[in-house]
């Protein structure tokens, strides 16, 4: 005999499975663009460039941290460079090597998702959901990181699986040794990745037996120290004098930059929020909500610092994709099951048809005019003999230039008295740079953008009196698609 609710159940059941069909369909239309952007050479931003510099180096058996221009810092750990740099000598091109890195560890994430989905109890509809999420938000909000030759989807995929991996079993000594593990991997491939580390750590101390508890302290004192001596061995103190050089933070970045990213999730942080508070009493959304909530603090903390960028807030999405899978099932009332994902979807919905339009225009010849302009930069600077400067790293390295200077690290070192404040004028005035590209606006009146005055920069890779040297020592020469590149005035 079929009870009355059954038939509900199952057209609810029904309704959901579709919704989830077309929400996949929906995220593999905006996953095409950063998958055909990765087939191009041209620069998807200028950390490409940078990050080839260092896998070079690391190819060729160079410091990464010391050795090359006073100019040029790093103040990341070795892993990720050394890995892409090997796997360029067997497999080609370095910054096409790391954008396929960097797509297979976002599949990772994505994988990783939906098991942590399966852990907490959902159904394998409910863990497909959880990464269909994970495509969506990184595919409208972090679609500049996908498929770029970039550490941070590496780093944030070992912490993702260790999270995996702590959530698929029971506790115990060999789980807690591998969790340890991947942890300690994806700090040596991104230092700022410690949200789940954090979370993990938490859990195993309060709900962690004995032996789970000594192995997983024991194993993370071990590898530390181990990873440790490999720095040291490598680098000696130069990349701890990097890591830990000051930056400026400040607290209108932070909140401004919040708002910001809140506001293009605040649907999905509503649902996903509440759905977990319902059954905050189950580990699974405790631990989640935990996880969204170290997340936020840590995304908010860090935002505020010079040179961060939106993935400072890929924890938050990463743990939002979790809470996605988890929400159908911890809600427990399967007719509202399709309107709860439709209602965590908004915010992607909402941004797509700007992603879809923007994957038409490039489809349709923006990305091979944008290839031959990029070509056309990289022989221009190539055909300049002496010191070049890129703002676009890519296009100096491209042009068989050396790394000579960082913009980003370089505006902290000379902010906080590391190196003199006027060494980047300095040089300008002195003619001593034979070309300068820069992708920054001038700030000065005759160049201003119509449209932009008065609108805060986030991005601040200048000094001020840089422009100004430019504009008194160098002409306009070429505006090109890397931005704007000059030439001395003699």
């Amino acid at each position: 005999m079929i009870k009355s609710g059954q038939p509900d159940a199952a057209s609810g059941q029904r309704s959901y499975r579709l919704t989830v069909l077309g929400l996949g369909g929906l995220a593999a239309l905006l996953l095409a663009y950063p998958l055909a952007r990765m087939a191009f050479t041209f620069e998807i931003d200028n950390t490409e460039g940078w990050n080839a510099y260092h896998q070079l180096r690391a190819l060729a058996g160079q410091s990464l941290y010391d050795g090359g221009s006073p100019y040029f810092f790093n103040n990341y750990p070795p892993l990720s460079f050394y890995l892409v740099g090997w796997l360029s000598a067997l497999l080609g091109d370095v910054v096409m090597v790391g954008r396929w890195v960097s797509l297979l560890a976002f599949a990772a994430i994505c994988l990783s998702v939906a098991s942590v989905v399966r852990s907490g109890g959902g159904s394998r509809l409910d863990a497909l959901f959880g990464a269909v999420t994970c495509v969506g938000l990184f595919s409208t909000l972090g679609v500049d990181y996908v498929g770029k030759d970039n550490p941070q989807f590496l780093g944030l995929a070992l912490m993702s699986l260790g999270l995996a991996v702590h959530l698929a079993g029971p506790p115990g000594a060999r789980r807690a040794v591998v969790t340890a593990g991947l942890f300690a991997l994806g700090v040596m491939t991104k230092h700022s990745v410690v949200c789940i580390p954090l979370l993990v750590s938490l859990d195993v101390l309060i709900r962690g037996n004995a032996r789970s508890r000594a192995a997983y302290l024991a194993s993370g004192a071990v590898l530390a120290g181990l990873a440790f001596a490999v720095v040291w061995g490598l680098a000696g103190p130069a990349f701890f004098t990097q890591l830990l050089a000051r930056r400026t933070w400040e607290e209108a970045r932070a909140f401004l930059f919040t708002i910001e990213v809140l506001g293009q999730v605040q649907a999905a942080m509503a649902v996903v929020g509440l759905a977990l508070l319902h059954a905050r009493k189950q580990r699974p959304a405790r631990l989640v909500l935990a996880q969204l909530g170290i997340a936020w603090v840590l995304a908010i903390f860090f935002s505020g610092g010079a040179g961060t960028d939106i993935n400072v807030f890929f924890d938050v999405l990463v743990a939002l994709s979790m809470g996605a899978g988890l929400a159908p099932h911890l809600v427990g009332i399967p007719r509202a099951r399709a309107a709860l994902a439709l209602a965590i979807h908004a915010g992607i919905i909402f941004y797509s048809p700007f992603c879809l339009g923007r994957l038409g225009v490039e489809l349709l010849g923006d990305m091979d005019e944008r290839e031959k302009m990029f070509a056309e930069d990289v022989a221009y600077v190539a055909a300049i003999p002496g010191t070049a400067l890129c703002h676009s790293h890519l296009v100096c390295l491209r042009a068989g230039k050396p790394a000579f200077y960082d913009p980003v690290n370089m505006m902290q070192a000379m902010t906080f008295g590391r190196l003199p404040t006027d060494t980047l004028t300095g040089m300008l005035e002195r003619q001593e740079i034979a070309v300068v590209q820069i992708t920054d606006p001038p700030p000065h009146p005759e160049d201003d953008i119509p449209g932009t005055r008065g609108i805060p920069a986030r991005y601040v890779d200048f000094q001020p009196e840089a422009f100004e040297a430019l504009r008194q020592h160098y002409v306009l020469d070429r505006v090109g698609a890397s931005g704007r590149f000059y030439r001395p005035r003699r």
